[in-house]
């Protein structure tokens, strides 16, 4: 899996999956640029893809404000040379029913899941579509095809992201550009322990790793390839 001489931006990259998908991204070959709300995070994160001897620059800033999505757009793009893969991971969540989560809650994760999400793809795509080539990942999620009760923002805020990504997939398909979603189901991102969970059987979660492997997995196909969406479920959780 080589992606030698692509750059990346990958947003939500402090921690979890997001700082997964960008550290592999670097094993892999890419100079990547990260961001995320936490510029004491993303600042680690782009030290360790230095060690890794890959160009890395972090940004920080909230991705469902539009003067702070231009400027870490603008950055990446110019501290990079251009964007070829755009990896849209960062996601709020309110735990609730449709009675029990507030407005603010509501409007929060509607804010980063969706605007968040709609603000850098548009801000990062004009430049793949005139070279003509470039890839869009989406990170959703099984609750984004099914409603789960108890998760009503989070569920429709990824019910709108496939939306999003299957109208931009029409759009800007035959200008060369792939976009890609990838749905995993339940992910225990909390840094692995040795001996906190077993490697498989029974109460085996999905682990950020494996979410970030799929990504890499689906962004190092050759241009003529794309991976539409594929979910990713815990075998025997």
């Amino acid at each position: 899996m080589d992606l030698s001489g692509k750059r990346a931006l990958v947003t939500g990259a402090g921690r979890g999956i997001g700082r997964l998908v960008a550290l592999r991204f670097a094993e892999a070959g890419a100079d990547v640029a990260v961001t995320a709300r936490t510029e004491k995070e993303i600042e680690a994160v782009a030290r360790e893809i230095g060690d890794r001897d890959r160009k890395s620059f972090a940004f920080a800033g909230d991705i469902s404000n539009q003067d702070d999505v231009s400027r870490i757009a603008n950055g990446a793009i110019e501290a990079l040379g251009g964007i070829d893969i755009l990896v849209n991971n960062a996601a709020a969540i309110a735990r609730g029913g449709v009675l029990d989560v507030t407005v603010e809650e509501w409007d929060r994760v509607m804010a980063t899941n969706l605007r968040g999400v709609f603000l850098m793809t548009r801000s990062i795509l004009p430049a793949m579509m005139e070279k003509g080539e470039g890839t869009i990942v989406m990170v959703s999620s099984t609750a984004g095809k099914r409603g789960d009760p108890g998760w009503a923002a989070y569920s429709a805020s990824k019910f709108g992201l496939m939306g999003l990504a299957h109208s931009l997939l029409y759009e800007v398909r035959r200008k060369g550009v792939r976009v890609i979603v990838v749905s995993p189901s339940a992910v225990d991102t909390r840094p692995m322990e040795p001996g906190s969970a077993p490697e498989g059987g029974r109460g085996a979660p999905l682990r950020a790793e494996d979410v970030a492997e799929t990504v890499l997995h689906a962004a190092t196909l050759p241009p003529r390839a794309m991976i539409r969406e594929v979910e990713i479920w815990a075998t025997n959780p």
